[in-house]
């Protein structure tokens, strides 16, 4: 196989990279995708917006009488989720995040698939997130991009490591896209997706996020996703509890991973039922949950702008952490398109604020801030469960607007990562290539 070679095209040694024409072609090539992925993906975070939405008016119109109505929204919910798994059948290269293709694709495991990939993860993510499951919008834009950069390198006849440079630059254009990160966009293709860092690499990288997000942001505007006050820079010896507050993400991060791979091959074990069936089971089990609490489930943005803000207690927060921590593995058990990188800041967000109000009541004096502990949390617990932590960082700082963490930031996603390595646990995305893989 072509992924024995020592050096797979798209990490040709530098002085290779350097030596193959048509840079500028290649650069007027990502811009060109760009633009695509920019309409492509933020048409769909818009769609999603609108379909979040109307799952939270039928909700709260539910809510006013539940013993008459409350069967409404679960049977919606389960058809949803039932035919977002149909699609997955005739359209196999389109389930579950999409990422792990991707980055398969670019490490010459797999081709990348089809152009039909880009209807049905479209299709199948606004069916599946609009329903209520925890799975994130960044899966399905990513896996998007990367097709609609491959397929613009194939038609132009490029050569077959520019293709992959595409798929991959474009992949990170879809990132960007879906939370208005184009450096965190960039950053996940170098770190996560190619692992590399070369020339035609960084040059397509940096024009498709540029590209998609130019066109994306007259879609869903510039703002930030997260809309949060300035935060002070947090006094020197709290780095210590930062450091700390690492090595427990990093733990919990061991255990998320092992449970979104537990949840798989469970749900791979239970031959009786089709597996259309049980993801309707399940979607409409997250219908009721919604009944009870609409804000627990989706993707769950408005959940996590109101724990960044402060609106929960530390009762609250504990509910909301044991929800998502489960919510999140099961919803991606199912198959369905949608991602796992937005309901893992729901999780680190609840541990960062929860760790800081319970440190308050147990030593006022410390007097540590919520906010900037969830946002510690959130890019710790990326970092922690998909093992890219500049990612993670630049992520989270582009998502708030806010730069006064970098330092916690950086601080405990180190130690997150170093914890993790330490239990000799695979990042999220390895184990899931791994098994996309030796799979047929």
């Amino acid at each position: 196989m072509t992924s024995q070679q020592p050096y797979p095209r798209i990490y040709l040694p530098p002085e290779d990279d350097a030596r193959l024409p048509g840079l500028a072609r290649l650069a007027l090539l990502a811009l060109a995708a760009g633009l695509l992925t920019g309409l492509v993906g933020g048409a769909f975070r818009w769609l999603l917006g609108q379909a979040e939405g109307l799952r939270t008016d039928i909700l709260e119109w539910t809510r006013d009488a539940p013993a008459s109505r409350w069967l409404i929204p679960v049977l919606l919910a389960a058809l949803a989720v039932g035919i977002a798994r149909l699609i997955v059948r005739y359209v196999p290269e389109s389930s579950g995040s999409g990422i792990q293709r991707v980055e398969a694709d670019a490490r010459e495991e797999i081709r990348g698939g089809p152009l039909r990939i880009v209807p049905a993860k479209f299709v199948g993510g606004l069916l599946a997130i609009g329903a209520g499951l925890a799975l994130g919008r960044e899966g399905p834009t990513v896996q998007m991009g990367a097709v609609i950069g491959a397929r613009v390198g194939r038609l132009a006849k490029v050569s077959d490591h520019d293709e992959r440079t595409l798929g991959a630059a474009l992949a990170g254009a879809g990132l960007a896209v879906a939370f208005s990160a184009p450096v965190g966009g960039a950053f996940f293709t170098f770190e996560e997706v190619a692992r590399a860092f070369r020339t035609r690499l960084v040059i397509a990288t940096l024009a498709a996020s540029a590209a998609a997000m130019s066109v994306a942001r007259l879609i869903v505007g510039s703002n930030p996703v997260f809309d949060v006050p300035d935060i002070a820079i947090p006094e020197t010896w709290k780095m210590l509890l930062f450091a700390v507050f690492g090595a427990l993400v990093g733990v919990l991060g061991v255990l998320y991973n092992r449970l979104v791979m537990a949840l798989l091959d469970l749900f791979e074990r239970i031959p009786v039922l089709p597996p259309e069936i049980k993801a309707a089971i399940v979607g409409g089990l997250v219908g009721l949950i919604g009944i009870l609490d609409p804000s627990l489930v989706g993707g769950g943005d408005e959940l996590n702008q109101a724990i960044l803000v402060g609106q929960f207690s530390i009762g609250a927060l504990v509910l909301i952490l044991v929800v998502r921590w489960f919510l999140g593995p099961l919803s991606y058990s199912l198959g369905t398109a949608g991602g796992l990188f937005a309901p893992l800041l729901v999780v680190g967000a609840s541990m960062g604020a929860l760790s800081a109000q319970t440190l308050n009541l147990v030593f006022p004096s410390w007097e540590l801030s919520p906010l900037s502990w969830a946002i510690v949390g959130m890019s710790t617990f990326f970092a922690a469960v998909v093992r890219a932590p500049v990612t993670g960082v630049v992520l989270v700082a582009e998502m708030t607007a806010q730069t006064s963490l970098l330092i916690p930031m950086i601080l405990a996603a180190a130690v997150a990562v170093v914890t993790t390595t330490t239990m000799r646990a695979q990042p999220v995305y390895d184990s899931l290539r791994e098994r996309l893989v030796r799979r047929p």
